[in-house]
This record gives C-alpha cells, sequence and structure tokens, in this order.
C-alpha cells in the first residue's frame, strides 16, 4: 500500500485544527517566563557582582603570589641561565637560535659551565634543598609555558619521545640524576636526547652517538632533526645538538665534535660511545629502519684501524654526514682540523673547515686509517623524478637525503619533508628488503682486495731494497778494493741507513713506502764511484775471458777434438769453454767477478793439462825411439804414411819396443803431437 493510500497520512495532511486559534495574552505566563525589562543602571546588581568576583581574584592572586613566589634576589642570576631561543615566543623563523644581544660569546668548546658529572657530584655533596611551593610552581610555569608555545606555528615542539618523558627536561633536586636533554649553561646551550630510556634498552651500552648543530635556525631545519626521532628510538642512538655558536664562521663544526671526542675519552672504556656519527642539519631520515652499524666494519676484523668513513661528490670531499670512531687518532685530526687555519694560514681553504679537513686526512699520518664509501649511503642527494638515477642520487629504501649548497633549500626540503614525515611503507623498509647488505659486502670485500694489493706493493718494494742491499754487499767485496776510502765509507752509511729501515717498519703507516724507496734512492746513488769501477773491471774480465775462449777453441780445433778425438785434457777444456761463455753472456749486472775469473781460470788450467801431457807423450816416445836405436832394434814399418795438416808424413803404424801405435783410423791428423797424443792416449788407456 502507497503512502497516498493511506488514511493515516490523509488525515494529517487533510485535517485540520478543531477549534481557531487565539494569541496568547502575557499575563496568563508563569512568572518565570515573563521578560523583565533591563536596568539601565550603571551600579546594577549584576555588574557589582561580577566587578567583585573579579577584584577579589586579583586581590588574592597579588597575595599568593608575594606569599609564595621568589625573592628579586633569587631572580638576580636569572639572566645568565634564560634560553630565550627556546623560551620566547617568536613571530617568524628567523629568530630560532638567536642569542640576545646582551649574551657574549664565552670562551671555550663548552663555555664555563660544569659538566654534567661535575654538576652532579655538586649536587650530591652540597647540602640537599627542601622541596618548596615555590619550586613547584616554577615547574608547573615551565611545563605550561612549553604548552602555550607549541600554539605557535614557529615553535618547534620537542621531541615525542621526549615529551614522553618530560620529567627529563626539567631540572631535578636533591641526589636525582641531571635530565637526559642537558643544557650547557649558556644561551641556546647544547641538548642530549636519548632514544632509548635506561629501562628501554635494559641497561644496554650505547655504542653510536649522533650529533650536529643547529643555530639560527627555521622550521624546516628543526624538522629535520626532528626526522632523527624514530631512528634514534628504533635503534637507542643518542642525539647531541649545540644550538649555540662556538667559534667564528662554520669551525663551530670540527671544534664541537672535537668537544664530544674528549668527553667521550674521558670516561671509561666501557662506558664511551664508539661512534660519532655527524650529520648536517639540512639533512633528512627517509627511512628509520636502516641502522648506522650496518654501513661500519666489524668490530674484530682486519678493519679495525678505519677510523673514519668519508664520501665526495664533484666538489671532492663532502663532510655533511660521516662516522668517525672514538678515539685519539680522531681527537688528533680534529684538533688538526681547528686549529688548520691558525698553523697553515698560507693554505687556500676555498671550502673552509672542509677543505682543511680534506688536506689533512691526505698526510701520511692519517691516509691510512680512512675509506671512501659510496656517496648515497651517507649523502645521497635527491633524484629526479625518472626510473633512471645516477649512483649518488636517492632511491625508495634509502637512508637519508641531504641538501648540500642546493638552490631552494627550503623548497625542496619541505618536498622531502613531507614525504618523511607520511611514514610511507614504500620508503620505511627494512633493511633486509634493501640493496645494502649486499652493496656492504661488496664494498668491504673491494677494500680487502684493495688492502692485499696494497701489501703486496709494501712486500715488492721491501724486496727490492733488500736485493739491493745484498749486491751491493756483494760488489763491495768484489770491487771494493778498486774505490777511495772515502767512496766505500758513503756506501756503507747508505747501506746501514736503508737496513734500519727495513728492520723498523713504521707501525702507524704500514703502508706508506716513501721513506723506504727514497732509501734505496739514495743508496743507488751512492754506489754510483762502485758502479763506474766494476764497469772498467768488467771490461778487464771480458778481454780476459774472451782470450781464454779464444785459445781452449783453438786447442781443441788443432787437437782433432771437433772431428772426433776424444781424451780427458780436451773434454775438460770443452766444458770449461762452456761454462765461460754461459758466465760472460749474462749481463754484466749480473757478473760475479769470482765467478768469472774462477771460469776463465778452469780454461787456463785446462789448457795446460793437455800440453802438457802431449809434450810429455811426445817425449816418452822420443825417449823409446832413441833407445830402441842404440839396442839395435829398428821399428819395422808396417805400411803407408800419413799426411798431416802441417804438411809432414807419419807413418800410419809405428812399433816401438812392440808398443802398436794407431792413429784412430784416421787418413790425415792435424799435427804429429796431436796424432802421438791421440795414438798414446789410446795406447796408455
Amino acid at each position: 500500500m502507497s503512502s497516498q493510500d493511506s488514511p493515516r497520512v490523509e488525515a494529517y495532511a487533510d485535517s485540520s485544527p478543531t477549534s481557531p486559534l487565539k494569541p496568547l495574552s502575557p499575563s496568563t505566563l508563569p512568572q518565570w517566563i515573563r521578560q523583565t525589562l533591563p536596568r539601565n543602571g550603571v551600579f546594577s546588581s549584576a555588574r557589582i557582582r561580577v566587578s567583585l568576583v573579579a577584584l577579589g581574584c586579583m586581590l588574592l592572586g597579588w597575595t599568593l603570589t608575594s606569599m609564595l613566589g621568589p625573592s628579586e634576589s633569587g631572580l638576580s642570576g636569572l639572566e645568565t641561565v634564560y634560553d630565550a631561543a627556546s623560551g620566547g615566543v617568536l613571530d617568524d623563523p628567523n629568530g630560532f637560535g638567536a642569542a640576545s644581544s646582551y649574551i657574549k660569546q664565552q670562551p671555550g668548546i663548552l663555555g664555563d659551565s660544569d659538566p654534567d658529572d661535575e654538576l652532579e657530584n655538586d649536587m650530591e655533596s652540597g647540602p640537599q634543598k627542601e622541596q618548596t611551593v615555590s619550586g613547584a610552581l616554577a615547574e608547573l610555569h615551565h611545563a605550561v609555558k612549553g604548552k602555550i608555545q607549541s600554539w605557535n606555528p614557529y615553535h618547534a615542539g620537542p621531541y615525542d619521545s621526549i615529551a614522553e618523558h618530560a620529567s627529563h627536561n626539567s631540572t631535578r633536586y636533591g641526589k636525582q640524576k641531571v635530565a637526559n636533554v642537558t643544557d650547557s649553561g649558556l644561551v641556546g646551550g647544547e641538548t642530549v636526547h636519548h632514544g632509548m630510556s635506561e629501562e628501554e634498552s635494559l641497561g644496554a651500552r650505547t655504542r653510536i652517538g649522533k650529533c650536529t648543530i643547529l643555530f639560527n635556525s627555521n622550521t624546516y631545519w628543526e624538522r629535520a632533526i626532528r626526522s632523527h626521532e624514530r631512528h634514534d628510538k628504533q635503534h637507542g642512538y643518542r642525539l647531541h645538538v649545540l644550538r649555540q655558536q662556538l667559534m667564528d664562521d662554520v669551525w663551530s663544526k670540527p671544534a664541537y665534535i672535537l668537544s664530544l671526542l674528549l668527553r667521550e675519552l674521558a670516561k671509561p672504556e666501557s662506558d664511551r660511545l664508539e661512534w660519532i656519527f655527524w650529520v648536517d642539519a639540512d639533512t633528512i631520515i627517509l627511512n628509520p629502519y636502516i641502522p648506522i652499524e650496518v654501513f661500519l666494519p666489524k668490530p674484530g676484523s682486519e678493519f679495525d684501524d678505519v677510523h673514519l668513513m668519508y664520501s665526495n661528490d664533484w666538489n671532492g670531499l663532502n663532510n655533511g654526514v660521516f662516522p668517525v670512531r672514538v678515539n685519539q687518532w680522531s681527537a688528533q685530526l680534529f684538533s688538526a682540523i681547528t686549529s688548520f687555519r691558525h698553523y697553515r694560514p698560507e693554505a687556500p681553504l676555498v671550502f673552509r673547515d672542509q677543505s682543511a679537513m680534506d688536506m689533512l686526512m691526505k698526510e701520511p699520518a692519517f691516509a691510512n686509517n680512512i675509506v671512501q664509501s659510496p656517496q648515497r649511503w651517507f649523502n645521497a642527494y635527491q633524484g629526479e623524478h625518472n626510473e633512471t638515477l645516477a649512483p649518488f642520487q636517492i632511491r625508495r629504501g634509502d637512508f637519508l637525503v641531504h641538501f648540500a649548497g642546493v638552490p631552494n633549500r627550503e623548497e625542496r626540503m619541505n618536498y622531502w619533508l613531507e614525504r618523511a614525515e607520511q611514514h610511507l611503507d614504500d620508503w620505511e623498509i627494512p633493511v633486509k628488503s634493501t640493496s645494502y647488505l649486499q652493496e656492504v659486502r661488496d664494498f668491504w670485500s673491494e677494500q680487502s682486495a684493495a688492502r692485499k694489493g696494497r701489501r703486496e706493493a709494501v712486500a715488492k718494494v721491501r724486496l727490492t731494497s733488500k736485493e739491493l742491499v745484498t749486491k751491493i754487499d756483494q760488489q763491495l767485496d768484489d770491487y771494493g778494493d778498486r774505490l777511495l776510502v772515502t767512496e766505500k765509507e758513503s756506501i756503507i752509511t747508505t747501506k746501514e741507513a736503508l737496513n734500519r729501515l727495513l728492520e723498523a717498519p713504521n707501525p702507524t703507516n704500514p703502508y706508506d713506502t716513501t721513506l723506504l724507496s727514497e732509501a734505496t734512492e739514495k743508496l743507488t746513488s751512492a754506489t754510483t764511484p762502485l758502479q763506474t769501477a766494476i764497469e772498467a773491471a768488467h771490461k778487464s774480465l771480458l778481454t780476459s775471458a774472451h782470450e781464454a775462449i779464444f785459445a781452449g777453441e783453438k786447442d781443441l780445433l788443432e787437437g782433432g777434438f771437433s772431428a772426433g778425438i776424444q781424451n780427458p785434457e780436451m773434454t775438460k777444456i770443452n766444458e770449461a769453454v762452456k761454462h765461460l761463455k754461459l758466465l760472460v753472456m749474462m749481463p754484466q749486472e749480473e757478473w760475479s767477478r769470482h765467478d768469472v775469473t774462477a771460469a776463465t781460470e778452469a780454461v787456463t788450467q785446462a789448457r795446460v793439462a793437455l800440453k802438457a801431457k802431449s809434450e810429455a807423450l811426445i817425449k816418452e816416445g822420443e825417449e823409446k825411439k832413441a833407445k830402441a836405436v842404440g839396442g839395435g832394434v829398428v821399428p819395422t814399418p808396417m805400411g803407408g804414411v800419413v799426411p798431416t795438416a802441417a804438411g809432414d808424413m807419419i807413418e800410419s803404424v809405428d812399433t816401438i819396443w812392440g808398443i802398436t801405435l794407431t792413429p784412430a783410423g784416421l787418413a790425415t791428423v792435424p799435427t804429429r803431437e796431436a796424432f802421438v797424443l791421440s795414438a798414446g792416449a789410446e795406447v796408455l788407456r
């Protein structure tokens, strides 16, 4: 049934009042509904009541303030501790961190205030102050003031993690510890934000701390610092923020890092940070799930001597973000950076502290303890909105983005800050889902291979130096008698200096071979007179060797050695000549005087032995022939004669006292002596 067919609807729509409407009379209304005429008097009862209540509240407030508030004498010291930058309400972002005009720059790294531990000790040892109502009101005042400031859109509010533990921001009394967020005591001061409380960290040691400087900032830089909050809480990092200027220009940066290093080194080793991670204030954390430890060398590895990791861009070194190890080496480096312009005023510092750091890292004292990391790890720049990115540009899931010297910095930072503050799932991904783990493994593998190459290069230089020393020792033994006394002493002195470097390498710079190479070159130069004497001696040796070789080969040729005549003496000559030839054919730099002289002498001795044997056989044959003639025995020719190379004719077979001399079946023999020697040698064998 439709609504038009319903009787109830028709009755409701078409029905009319049962009686005509009549206007109501005011007199018929109840008294409390009737409108009363307003009173136009100045001192009406309502106004009088409100005025009296307000006056009473004012009197009560003044009475309580005078009774419970601090005296004027207690307020005299507030000027020195009041933080104008964080306590005042600013109308624009340009005033953040700006100190009041009446506050002067304080000397020193952290001003004249006592460190936190000394302040704590003083508070514990001094008389205990009783908590008063005025102290409670003061704490309430600070808490309410912070809330009111947060209404100002230009005010940079505290971290949420700090707001959750608001008690850390206030000063405690008695034996309680000083707040986790500390103040140096000057305008701006230093704040330390703990990513985790002691309860959350379960007493675990904080291994890495961050640090930055932020003064004269704006909301974009404050938001960039705030992007570290989730990262610090995720991994338990401690963030140090300096909000005042320590030195002029940009030199506060190395000075602040140096102060943190010295403060950590003053602690027991078990309480120290192991690494400090510097970040410029224009750096935004994009993925809080990337721990800093993933990039650092593993403890106990071969890279324990790596104390600083840096990255370059197209201008060279970029020290906007880098980790540095807490040790004496780092303290020395940043001491040198801080004082660089005073000790080297003539050095061109195009990028000021960055240029000083770049120059110092190239010096031998620091060069072997640093390593260059990929730029995208620590100093990634914003990428283009396309699929092709340069190696130094940011991509999804990357750790951070750095806005170093870019135009329209605030506009660009705002774009990436909005992206970071949205906490998008495709940007904040676990480290195991990124390419970092494989990149880190490949990186340190390459560094290990590079170190192996450097070690091999050092070993090669050391081997060359050792071989030179050994060679010089041998040459001095062989040819030292040809030098002047002063020349020989100079060579010995230089050689001993090189030996000392070989025996005691530089432990702080094991890959530096500069001194070793210089000492090797110096020794080479000092041996010039020795080399001149060696060249003259080699000429004499070569002449003697050539004469011996020619004489030996002549004896072999005349004795028929090449024609097959064999005897021990000629065999010795042949072997001695071959050995001498091998020595002479070697480069003269490798000649040994004793070896060449001995080989030449061996050829000469073999020739003498051959000649002596030949003469002995001839003499023996003549003596036997003479005896045979004197005794009536006449040799019987057995037939024919044999021509000799000299043109003589000898009998092919001689019989002396029944001894047959046979010339080994030869039709011709070189000389009579060779014939006799050959036949006689065969018979005597």
